[in-house]
């Protein structure tokens, strides 16, 4: 391939989710030799703070290490970001602020593919940590196309959605049986009140909650940013030039210099979400 552009991964948030996003590209692009692949480089960094937390002013701000995630994988040679984290696109301006390379916007394509895929449907379900509801993250910006989002009430949110997701048992810790089951009973629940589509707004649960457990479409973020970042990629039409970005001394410094900064768990299989 000519003129391919170089992907650039902003992982971390979580790992399993950032390696099922670069599995996703390499299974998605057409490929016939090792050649023909898109380059990847992928930063899976644990050491962004945990977005709840910081969210609920019990952590400090993820902001400061994804920016420096995001300037290594500039100075790498991506040409474009991803963030395979849902939440993270709370503060993606602030990201992208402090690069030149796009980022690409995760819900806005996810937005963009649902209304082009199912241009009929009026009301989508969506799973996701309790933050991404209550700031709006898909609210808002369904609401703009005139779709409504419905999510679970406060009860089922913290005793499925969440659970599932953070628990001891939850998918962060490894697990996956049991919050497949929580969640596909959430999914259920939001069909009965109206749902005719739902979206996996969670990285993970985008790991376990599977299409055919539940009577309509699932939409995955994760397949549907790794379609976006591969046709950016591979379109080699100027779409992913350089932004103006800041004057930034850390964009000076080398990747090996920006990768070191000072430092201040029951597994099953894997089950996919299908997008369609």
């Amino acid at each position: 391939m000519s003129s391919v552009s170089t992907i650039g991964v902003l992982g971390g948030m979580g790992p399993e989710a950032t390696n099922r996003l670069c599995a996703l590209i390499t299974n998605l692009t057409p490929a016939r030799t090792d050649q023909e692949h898109i380059p990847v480089i992928t930063f899976n960094n644990s050491l962004i703070p945990p977005r709840v937390e910081a969210m609920n002013g019990e952590a400090q701000s993820p902001v400061p290490e994804m920016i420096r995630t995001a300037q290594v994988l500039e100075q790498a040679g991506a040409d474009l970001l991803v963030m395979p984290c849902n939440l993270a696109h709370y503060f993606i301006k602030e990201v992208q602020s402090g690069v030149r390379v796009p980022i690409l916007n995760m819900i806005e394509e996810t937005i963009n593919f649902a209304i082009e895929k199912y241009p009929g449907f009026r009301t989508a379900g969506l799973l996701a940590s309790t933050p991404t509801i209550n700031y709006g993250l898909y609210h808002d910006s369904f609401a703009r196309h005139q779709r409504r989002i419905i999510s679970p009430a406060a009860i089922e949110q913290e005793s499925k959605v969440m659970l599932a997701i953070y628990g001891e048992q939850g998918i962060k810790s490894g697990y996956k049986t049991e919050p497949r089951a929580l969640l596909t009973d959430a999914a259920r629940q939001l069909v009965t009140e109206g749902a005719e589509l739902i979206i996996a707004g969670c990285t993970e649960v985008s790991l376990v909650l599977e299409r055919k457990s539940v009577p309509c479409p699932v939409i995955d973020p994760l397949e549907v940013i790794a379609r976006v970042a591969i046709e950016r990629a591979m379109s080699g039409d100027g779409s992913c030039e350089r932004i103006a970005g800041p004057d930034n001394h850390a964009l000076q410094q080398s990747p090996a210099s920006l990768l070191h900064p000072q430092r201040g768990g029951e597994q099953d299989e894997q089950h996919l979400v299908d997008v369609g």
